[in-house]
């Protein structure tokens, strides 16, 4: 079995290894259909071809669900400590690829459920300092000015957020350079995102709405899959 660079569960001490854990090891992580990442053309999404430091945006776990992949310009340290709004605390592994500096994490603000829809996006990676935040290159969002540090697992830098953004559970394949989500890691917001938006979601997409995402997962830029972003 060819080797990968799994950010799985770990154990919720240092010296556990990021490979391949037993996801009922933690109870803060949670198993989903195994993704593959794919362009608009249906061909496998390469790590080598992401921009650093860009919005990137896919459907996952459920098929109204959107999450941020971020191939951030810098490792990310493994092992934050972090917890949950339910006060369940938890260690974030860490970033995923040969460098370390790919991530994921549910694209639903944990305040208000803001969340990048088709006609525009409350929330997203932001490069340079605004309003929301005196500092660059965090995810904020301009629904409730909660601020969420990327290279930390997500974890509330201020605003009203009651906890980190879920992290999105990434394996990259070395041999192919290919990537996919595997599961979350962290709170989850998914009920309350379905309570809030079942009306508008039920017009939009119908049953499919509540779907687990199977197979592939189209990779879009996030100017792309919304028609603008707030500013803030």
């Amino acid at each position: 079995m060819q080797r990968r660079d799994f950010v799985k569960v770990c154990a919720a001490s240092a010296a556990a290894a990021c490979s391949g854990v037993a996801f009922a090891d933690n109870p803060s992580s949670r198993p989903y259909n195994r993704v593959k990442l794919v362009d608009k053309d249906g061909s496998p999404v390469r790590l080598k071809s992401l921009k650093t430091n860009h919005n990137y945006v896919f459907n996952y776990p459920f098929e109204s669900t959107p999450c941020f992949l971020l191939n951030l310009d810098k490792p990310m340290p493994a092992a934050v400590d972090l917890k949950t709004e339910a006060g369940n605390r938890y260690q974030w592994p860490g970033g995923a690829g040969p460098q370390k500096t790919l991530v994921a994490y549910s694209a639903i603000c944990a305040h208000k459920m803001a969340y990048p829809a088709k006609q525009v996006s409350f929330i997203s990676f932001r490069t340079q300092p605004g309003k929301a935040s005196k500092q660059g290159k965090v995810i904020s969002c301009c629904a409730d000015s909660s601020v969420y540090d990327p290279y930390s697992g997500a974890k509330v830098i201020s605003g009203p957020a009651p906890q980190p953004l879920a992290a999105i559970l990434l394996e990259h394949d070395p041999k192919t350079d290919e990537i996919y989500a595997t599961g979350t890691f962290g709170g989850e917001k998914f009920n309350e995102f379905f309570q809030k938006y079942e009306f508008k979601l039920s017009m939009e997409m119908g049953d499919k709405a509540r779907e687990k995402v199977k197979g592939t997962a189209r990779l879009a830029e996030l100017a792309e899959f919304s028609t603008q972003t707030a500013q803030c």
